[in-house]
């Protein structure tokens, strides 16, 4: 005689496929988070290495580093700034500074939307002219341009570590928060470090 299954039967194994279930979605959640997270990552250290390398050719081809500057009426000196003059035709200079400045002063037209970003990260500007004299040290009306967003505000990093006439070192971090986590791109305590020697410097 064939019996059916009894409900305290049923009701195990409906507690055992939910069980197994629930496991796998957190499997499934907890892959799709770390792909993401992976995939973040990858696109902050894509990023970094694209404006480090653009950073390097351009103070490669410096003709003075300053120590110190104003640019736009603001002072401008390592470690948060850095003015370096280039070399032009007519005996003249173009201007390229960099600074970092707080995330949340930059316009929403040069940043994706992120309120924890614009209070915990900053970005580095670039500000250019043309047709400058090289001796000067005070520059007005240069425009700026987004050089790298998501720059660590960490007060301890020394964007611009050491200035001389032969090299500037660059030290370069990134963070983002991602799916709840905070990403340090190259990693937590590290840094992206850059020394760059200006071939047409003195």
């Amino acid at each position: 005689m064939n019996r059916g299954l009894t409900l305290l039967e049923i009701l195990v194994a409906l507690a055992v496929l939910a069980i197994f279930t629930t496991a796998l979605l957190a499997f499934t959640q907890g892959t799709l988070t770390a792909n993401r997270l992976a995939r973040k990552q990858a696109q902050l250290l894509e990023e970094l290495k694209d404006a480090a390398g653009y950073l390097a050719d351009t103070l490669q081809e410096a003709q003075k580093v300053l120590s110190s500057a104003t640019v736009n009426d603001q002072s401008c000196a390592p470690p948060t700034c850095l003015v370096v003059l280039l070399p032009e035709n007519g005996g003249k200079c173009a201007l390229r500074a960099y600074r970092l400045e707080p995330r949340s002063v930059v316009g929403d037209d040069y940043k994706s939307k992120d309120p924890w970003a614009d209070a915990n990260t900053r970005t580095l500007r670039e500000y250019r002219r043309t047709g400058q004299e090289c001796s000067a040290t005070t520059f007005s009306g240069a425009q700026h341009y987004v050089v790298l967003d998501l720059v660590d505000d960490d007060s301890n990093l020394e964007f611009f570590k050491e200035v001389s006439p032969t090299y500037v070192t660059l030290n370069i971090r990134l963070k983002a928060r991602e799916g709840g986590r905070i990403l340090y791109v190259p990693g937590a305590g590290q840094t992206y470090s850059l020394q760059v020697y200006p071939r047409n410097a003195p």
